[in-house]
């Protein structure tokens, strides 16, 4: 995320943080409430984005998303539209366009939601110092433009080893319960992670499938009976 204080030098680590992709809100919202969601988006108030007084080009783009989850309060009773809003940003020059914009928007308001805010609360900070080595956040240089921070494949599993050891301990299964499978690969990386990234050109190239559909069991839903009809035997 950014450079931290680390053994008395001020910007001598970086904090990583564990971050959730736009594809898993989506995958999530699917898996629990099938058809009872939708998100509508709309530019920032132009009050709020108002021109620097010096007459700058603004350097980072703004824009709202609203979730709307459409649930009955109690069983067989009318339904109610709950409204969940955040604002998502980018850079104005980003590489990765509006998607960037739109992905980060969608992520805010799932968060506001519940979806991933245990990110937030049941992990603590992660830091890690800067260096080419194993477990350490490598810092690349740029001329005009803020230090890059990357972390290595190896690093990332570690931490994503870690990660896994945490959500499964006994305090964080007793506040959330078990972590909900989506059917994730065997590479650790969840399907919308993967899919988020690959859109950014972040992914190494895929691995040959595994045997298996993941870690975990899959989340089914029973949609009583609507979608397609499929197609009779051969």
């Amino acid at each position: 995320m950014s450079k931290t204080p680390w053994n008395g030098d001020p910007r001598g680590g970086a904090q990583v943080a564990a971050y959730i992709g736009a594809q898993s809100v989506v995958q999530r919202l699917n898996c629990v409430v099938p058809g009872c969601w939708r998100m509508s988006f709309a530019a920032v108030d132009g009050e709020l984005l108002a021109a620097a007084a010096d007459g700058q080009t603004r350097r980072r783009l703004y824009l709202t998303c609203r979730l709307h989850v459409t649930l009955p309060e109690q069983l067989n009773g009318p339904a109610v539209e709950t409204v969940y809003e955040d604002i998502g940003e980018c850079e104005a020059g980003s590489l990765a366009g509006l998607k960037a914009l739109y992905s980060d928007a969608r992520k805010r308001a799932g968060v506001a939601a519940g979806i991933g805010a245990y990110l937030y609360t049941a992990l603590a900070a992660v830091v890690l110092p800067l260096g080419p080595g194993p477990r350490q956040v490598e810092c690349v240089r740029r001329s005009g433009k803020s230090d890059l921070l990357l972390l290595s494949p190896d690093t990332e599993r570690w931490l994503r080893n870690g990660y896994r050891t945490r959500m499964a301990s006994e305090t964080v299964v007793q506040d959330l319960g078990p972590i909900l499978s989506h059917g994730e690969p065997d590479d650790e990386m969840g399907q919308g992670e993967s899919t988020d990234a690959a859109a950014h050109g972040t992914v190494e190239e895929a691995a040959p499938p595994a045997a298996s559909n993941g870690h975990g069991d899959l989340v089914t839903v029973d949609f009583g009976g609507l979608g397609p009809t499929p197609p009779p035997a051969a």
